[in-house]
């Protein structure tokens, strides 16, 4: 590539990079070119991948004033340029997981279990492989079956050679693929993959707990707001008809139970008396 070519490359990427709203670093490396293709349908027209040198792509970054991405743009990555915002951008970008089989040396990313049922194996060597790697394999109706949910490796536990090969046969993916994002940047504030994956679910359940706990002080204090106005003055009603009843204040609302209550010291008394 001529000098000339790449200062012209480099012009017509910083222009892109310094219009975007979102810059992020996209890893290649390892990441299969089906999930690449992916990524690309994800974010059509809401983003554009961009793959060159990573020499003109930090050159770029520095002219259109994105330099705080320089230190991550090393190996095999590529540019990520869109008009969504980074967490949207991030969760679209890895929406599309690749399910993958199991290395042998990888850790167990959780309990991994062979679910009983047939397989459209047939019997032979493969009985043996898999009962040495922990299934419960046996032969019915001409074919090998799993006679029970058989746990081949514990949440945390190396993968075997054996388990490996068992789970390739039974055609188990346990493991995932995914896009890496190692930084964004939108309005010169930079975001790190660590605080870009969020998980949704505990995000939510963090937030419900945190709702709760600040209507149950508000309750608590007697803070009013629109939320809990309702609920404070049932709160306040009921107290009210509590002090009401024990002090004997004799107000209309209150007569009837006044009445009940005195009814119920005479008879005690009576019973006393008597």
């Amino acid at each position: 590539m001529v000098k000339e070519e790449k200062k012209q490359i480099v012009e017509t990427l910083s222009k892109e990079i310094a219009a975007a709203k979102v810059v992020a670093v996209v890893d290649l490396h390892t990441l299969p070119a089906s999930l690449l293709h992916s990524l690309r349908k994800e974010i059509k027209g809401k983003g554009k991948v961009i793959i060159t040198k990573t020499t003109l792509l930090n050159r770029a970054l520095v002219k259109a004033k994105k330099d705080q991405l320089a230190k991550y743009v090393v190996g095999e990555k590529a540019l990520l340029i869109s008009d969504l915002d980074p967490f949207m951008l991030y969760k679209k970008a890895r929406g599309n997981p690749l399910k993958v089989y199991a290395k042998p040396g990888q850790v167990a990313p959780y309990d991994i279990i062979v679910p009983a049922g047939e397989t459209m194996l047939p019997p032979g060597p493969v009985l043996s492989e898999l009962k040495q790697a922990g299934v419960d394999a046996r032969i019915q109706a001409g074919k090998i079956a799993v006679g029970k949910d058989s746990t081949v490796a514990k949440k945390g536990a190396k993968i075997t050679d054996i388990i490996a090969k068992a789970l390739q046969k039974l055609d188990i993916k346990p493991f995932e693929l995914n896009v890496s994002i190692p930084a964004a940047v939108e309005d010169d504030v930079l975001y790190t993959e660590e605080v870009l994956h969020v998980d949704e679910k505990e995000f939510l359940a963090s937030i419900q707990k945190m709702h709760l706990g600040a209507y149950q002080l508000s309750m608590e204090i007697g803070y009013a707001t629109k939320s809990n106005i309702k609920d404070l003055l049932t709160k306040a009603y009921r107290n009210s008809r509590t002090i009401g009843i024990e002090k004997d204040i004799a107000v209309p609302e209150l007569m009837e139970e006044l009445l009940k209550k005195a009814s119920r010291q005479a008879s005690a008394l009576n019973f006393k008396v008597g």
